[in-house]
């Protein structure tokens, strides 16, 4: 993907995509261990990332199977998804580690490497130019024996799960309000959970029995963002 001429997105395009990635992640994988193994640490290291990053990919495509692909905001957002280095590396690692046998432990590690990783791969890959003081910086220096060691065990256990996934899972069925939410402006979104009468409105809401937060976020943007009108604050 990448190019402006973009197929249209259908299921079938979406679990061939999905399949492919796949197959690629394995390869990456199997290229970063034959690195490790000849002590190419950086290039071992940024191809363990690029396989993360496949899987993520390959998990994106998958479960996006029933979104609306007729709705071309939903489309652009998967697209954009599924081109971002760090939304992949992101959807990766948060599905292996909510999917975990260890949850907890998972989690805990996924929130400290995922910054790590993020940071690490440009570095891994290219030469570059750093201040203070101004020097040259290569990636054999940059990568650490022990962080290639963990970059390609953490794509090991990414991929486990992505293949799992794609086997024993049906792609979720996702509801009008779902898709909303999957299309709404990040900044836009975190205004809106920054907004106080929008939490009392989402409690109201509990408290009925009603859970489904991408719900509620459609209901408030329709029955008071967009007619000025306040749920009661508390009251």
């Amino acid at each position: 993907m990448g190019s402006q001429h973009l197929p249209t997105l259908t299921p079938k395009l979406l679990r061939l995509y999905s399949e492919a990635a796949l197959r690629n992640a394995d390869e990456l994988l199997s290229e970063a261990l034959l690195l490790l193994d000849h002590r190419h640490l950086a290039r071992a290291y940024f191809l363990s990332v690029a396989s993360i990053e496949e899987a993520g990919k390959a998990l994106l495509a998958f479960d996006a199977q029933n979104r609306n692909l007729s709705d071309p905001a939903v489309c652009a957002r998967l697209t954009k998804s599924m081109e971002n280095h760090g939304e992949k590396i992101n959807y990766a690692l948060s599905m292996w580690a909510f999917n975990s046998p260890d949850q907890r432990k998972a989690l805990k590690m996924a929130a400290n490497v995922i910054s790590a990783v993020k940071r690490g791969r440009e570095p891994s890959m290219y030469s570059d130019l750093r201040a203070a003081p101004d020097r040259v910086q290569t990636p054999r220096e940059v990568v650490r024996d022990i962080a290639a060691k963990n970059c390609v065990g953490l794509a090991e256990s990414c991929l486990v799960y992505a293949h799992r996934h794609v086997n024993e899972k049906i792609p979720t069925t996702f509801t009008t309000a779902q898709d909303r939410l999957f299309t709404m402006k990040s900044s836009k979104f975190r205004e809106l959970l920054n907004t106080e009468d929008f939490w009392w409105y989402y409690i109201s809401r509990l408290e009925g029995g009603q859970n489904d937060l991408s719900e509620a976020v459609l209901r408030y943007e329709q029955d008071h963002i967009k007619t000025g009108r306040q749920f009661s604050s508390g009251d």
